[in-house]
């Protein structure tokens, strides 16, 4: 049989080009498909301590460990719908009533129209024409494009939750596959890479849990101070909100300046008004602190990234690319240092792990064992 000949380096460097170009085409071609995709790797990379853990102590085969994970995190989902879905529609009506009274209010306090930028707002131009704003939510047309945006999501959400059972399942394996296309040579230096960007996302993970608890204490305590009714609930929801940057805190504090101003304090002898005012500010003034010096601070120390560098990339993402981009930039970029550091260590021809070529017993560092590199 006839021996295959090898190709010139021009031709691989045109196969390689090509290559790159069709990736990157697809990238922009799929562009939509990147969000839901995001969001089922980090779900599964969230849950898959869980699942190694339930196989492990629980003596259980990785397939049924992956399964009830699964089952409890889809459970949960629904559940979550169930309760939160139906209060939803009354929710909104509630809020547009207190929207309403709120506006009254501020127009009653203020007596004089606002002049913001040279432009005067007249608020009582804005009440008078409040019932066609709220009426025109209901035209028949933009009832049509909620429905197909929810059935859309609907398919999103499916293809969420199916990717993320594939790569509780069988992440292991595509991790393994991808290995395998390594030339042998470049085999240890791959692995080396793959366990510090696990680590980059490792300690992301944790700086991330670091800042809902901070956030979820600070918010709790402060609005027990000052008297808000539900003051626990805030915490938990300010904590678990946090994740979602900059629209998850601004939700509890719409949430909490309307109860504050249907229920007044509980120690503060003010006005509903001004209460709802207070906590306005005092939430606002959290969210602050904590996206001008907690975040970076805690991002940084855990990424060994500046502190600056984490709030440009942060604020930056919010601005251009959305929350979704800005909630993964932080470890992007500490990914991305990780391989640039490699790469110039190797364009330079110097050893990227100079301190870890081998063990105290003289053996590689990049171990092969399974449980080094489990997902």
């Amino acid at each position: 049989m006839e021996e295959s000949s090898s190709w010139s380096t021009t031709t691989r460097y045109f196969v390689l080009i090509l290559l790159i170009g069709v990736f990157l085409w697809f990238l922009v071609a799929a562009r939509e498909l990147i969000g839901p995709l995001v969001i089922a790797g980090l779900t599964a990379y969230i849950l898959n301590p869980l699942v190694n853990r339930i196989s492990d102590k629980g003596h259980l085969g990785r397939n049924w460990a992956v399964l009830l994970v699964y089952l409890l995190f889809v459970a949960a989902f629904v559940l979550l719908g169930v309760l939160v879905v139906p209060q939803l529609p009354p929710l909104a009506t509630r809020l547009t009533e207190q929207l309403v009274d709120i506006i009254v209010v501020v127009e009653e306090v203020a007596g004089q129209p606002f002049v913001i930028f040279g432009s005067e707002i007249s608020l009582q131009a804005i009440l008078a024409n409040w019932p066609e704003l709220t009426q025109s939510v209901t035209r028949p047309d933009i009832v049509i494009d909620m429905f197909a945006a929810t059935s859309q999501n609907l398919v999103w959400i499916l293809l969420v939750l199916v990717t993320t059972y594939y790569l509780l399942l069988d992440g292991h394996r595509l991790r393994d596959w991808l290995f395998s296309l390594v030339p042998d040579s470049q085999k240890a230096d791959v692995r080396r890479l793959y366990e510090e960007i696990r680590s980059v996302w490792n300690q992301y993970l944790h700086g991330q849990l670091r800042l809902m608890l901070i956030v979820g204490l600070a918010t709790g305590i402060t609005a027990m101070l000052i008297g808000l009714p539900g003051a626990l609930a805030f915490g938990v929801l300010a904590g678990l909100f946090d994740i979602i940057l900059s629209v998850g805190p601004l939700i509890v504090m719409i949430i909490g300046a309307i109860v504050a101003y249907v229920a007044g304090s509980n120690h503060l002898d003010i006005s509903n008004f001004w209460f709802a005012v207070l906590v306005l500010v005092l939430f606002g003034g959290i969210n602050v602190v904590e996206n001008i010096w907690l975040r970076p601070r805690i991002m940084g120390n855990s990424l060994r990234l500046h502190p600056a560098i984490v709030f440009v990339a942060v604020v930056g993402a919010l601005a251009l690319a959305g929350i979704l981009t800005a909630l993964i930039i932080v470890p992007v970029i500490g990914s991305v240092l990780v391989v640039g550091r490699y790469l110039y260590c190797k364009i330079l021809d110097i050893d990227p792990w100079p301190d870890a070529a081998e063990t105290s017993e003289g053996a590689p560092v990049n171990s092969n064992t399974e449980n080094q590199f489990k997902l």
